[in-house]
């Protein structure tokens, strides 16, 4: 591909209404002429940039987690001549920072189902048209927490490690038909996405996010650099980027590391409390349970005391 082979295309983008989404959206349309079809929920905020951006810009809105809905957007867009080359899989939500067990049935679903299964089906439903296209391309959005999981994110983290995995494979499948595929592993940003967390409000909340994350528009110019270059893997500032080296060097220590360091700065920081918090107050009680433990582990078979075990517990050993 050119350097310019980017003008004018065709691009369905997800979440394109607010943070990341909004400003590729921007760049898309103002710098490259690009055609777009937006994806969002807000109608309001639609109107508001169908309104800035003309005919270059259209929406539509539908469960991005329904795999129906994907396929009649699809059949729509051919049906009305908008032969998609690029799509983007921007579209997500955080989590309530916490423990996994404390997450409901239904916060789960809700993260699962936007983070992840919006992408699987959104490239299941787009890749036909995309494989007609001179300049297909897919870019999925993940996050810097698929490459170094994080306490307190556990679903999150999960669903953005599946969209790298997702992300790396269709790369390599659709090598040969000529497609384009990026993963874009973005840091900490200043977006709505986390002054939305359920469960968090006010500037406590986001205090980390703002004194160590990127602008959302530093992030959208990554990801349409990231497409107009044909990167395969993206980490676009400097925390993603110490995350990425940790992990590549020393996977174990940084993951420990990490852990500890939340810890550490639980009681100074909001969203980290929740997490740490039963850690730290049972910490005298789970040093006494690993010295129980101790007492309980034998060297070799002979000195387990009789009667420790019943004959039917060693049956399978």
């Amino acid at each position: 591909m050119t350097k310019k082979w980017l003008y004018g295309r065709n691009v369905v983008l997800t979440g394109c209404s607010t943070g990341m989404g909004k400003e590729v959206l921007m760049i898309l349309v103002k710098k490259y002429g690009c055609n777009v079809m937006g994806v969002a929920r807000n109608k309001a905020k639609l109107d508001k940039l169908k309104a800035e951006l003309g005919d270059k810009f259209s929406y539509r809105r539908f469960n991005i987690s329904d795999l129906q809905a994907w396929k009649d957007f699809a059949a729509e867009l051919e049906n009305m001549g908008f032969m998609t080359d690029i799509l983007i899989n921007n579209a997500g939500m955080i989590q309530p920072f916490g423990q996994y067990n404390d997450l409901t049935d239904d916060q789960i679903k809700k993260v699962v189902d936007t983070n992840l299964m919006s992408v699987v089906y959104g490239c299941k439903a787009m890749l036909p048209t995309i494989k007609k296209s001179k300049y297909g391309y897919i870019c999925n959005v993940a996050s810097a927490s698929a490459i170094l999981p994080v306490g307190g994110e556990s679903i999150y983290s999960a669903t953005k490690g599946g969209v790298w995995a997702l992300t790396e494979c269709l790369a390599q499948e659709l090598r040969g038909f000529g497609i384009g595929v990026s993963c874009v592993m973005p840091g900490p940003v200043k977006t709505d996405i986390y002054k939305a967390r359920e469960g968090e409000s006010g500037p406590k909340a986001d205090s980390l996010v703002e004194s160590i994350g990127i602008k959302a528009s530093t992030a959208g110019k990554k990801i349409v650099k990231a497409i107009r270059k044909g990167k395969v893997r993206v980490v676009t500032d400097a925390v993603a980027g110490l995350m990425d080296f940790g992990m590549r060097v020393c996977p174990s220590f940084t993951c420990k590391a990490t852990g500890s360091a939340m810890k550490k700065f639980s009681p100074k920081i909001a969203s980290f409390k929740p997490i740490y918090a039963e850690q730290i107050e049972n910490k005298q009680a789970i040093k006494q349970m690993k010295k129980e433990r101790k007492k309980t582990v034998y060297k070799k078979l002979e000195q387990v005391p009789q009667g420790a075990f019943k004959d039917d517990d060693l049956t399978n050993i």
